[in-house]
């Protein structure tokens, strides 16, 4: 493989990377939640969103 081929599949896997993260943000965002969890951290059951509670 050539460095400019790994550098183009990078920056395919970075941007592919972004879009899922965009996507994930939405979906969280639109989630009803139904967290559950200790006094520390909760998460939720459905979109798996984490409250840190306690720091």
């Amino acid at each position: 493989m050539k460095v400019g081929q790994i550098e183009k599949e990078i920056d395919q896997l970075e941007w592919n990377l972004a879009l899922l993260k965009n996507r994930l943000t939405m979906i969280q965002q639109n989630c009803n939640h139904q967290f559950k969890g200790d006094q520390i951290s909760q998460k939720c059951v459905k979109c798996n969103k984490v409250n840190v509670l306690y720091y």
